[in-house]
């Protein structure tokens, strides 16, 4: 089975995501994404990512990579 690229965030990265996964203004498309990407960067797998955030795993593997080519900005 493959696995998922791993993601790996520095502090200032993990710092914007926990804030934004908070927040009560942001977009809640936004939202989602920081908390795919935390739980994607904590090692867990596009399935149990999708369970816990309720979206498909197709959705999780695009945040996924869309992260790693843009980083913050994707």
């Amino acid at each position: 089975m493959r696995r998922a690229p791993e993601i790996k965030l520095n502090d200032a990265q993990r710092a914007e995501l926990v804030s934004w996964s908070r927040s009560q203004t942001l977009p809640m498309r936004q939202v989602s994404r920081a908390r795919i990407v935390l739980l994607a960067a904590d090692g867990q797998e596009d399935i149990a990512i999708a369970a816990a955030v309720g979206c498909a795993r197709q959705r999780c593997a695009r945040v996924r990579q869309r992260f790693l080519r843009d980083g913050l900005e994707g």
